[in-house]
């Protein structure tokens, strides 16, 4: 006698969804975890395109719009400083920002977890 093909699917559908709650948290911090380490070393990259600090710190001592005497040197060395500190504290900042995605990637379910189980004991208390 063959099973009801309505109760075969959601078997296997509760199982399929059993199984997929199982391996969240392999998941998360297997490859998700990769992949948001990946996404911070592109942030970095992308952020240090987007400050050009790399190209500012190799010219450096190079002056500006080729002037080669005294006072173009001088002046281009000081306004290099100032980008380079200013491009420098966004770069900086946008580490930080990066940073702070990741580790909210790592403790998130860790908080939640916390969370479910430190507010658990208030479903049975009398009210």
């Amino acid at each position: 006698m063959s099973k009801n093909v309505l109760t075969q699917a959601s078997k296997l559908l509760i199982l399929d969804y059993i199984a997929e709650i199982l391996y969240f948290p392999v998941w998360w911090y297997g490859p998700g975890l990769r992949n948001a380490m990946e996404y911070f070393a592109n942030g970095l990259v992308e952020a240090n395109r987007f400050t050009g600090l790399t190209l500012l710190l190799r010219n450096l001592f190079k002056p500006m719009f080729a002037q080669y005497d005294k006072q173009g040197r001088i002046i281009s060395f000081f306004m290099r400083l100032v980008l380079i500190f200013y491009k420098g504290l966004t770069f900086f900042l946008m580490v930080v920002f990066y940073f702070l995605i990741l580790i909210f990637w790592i403790l998130l379910p860790l908080a939640i977890v916390w969370g479910i189980t430190y507010n658990l004991p208030a479903l049975w208390l009398k009210k």
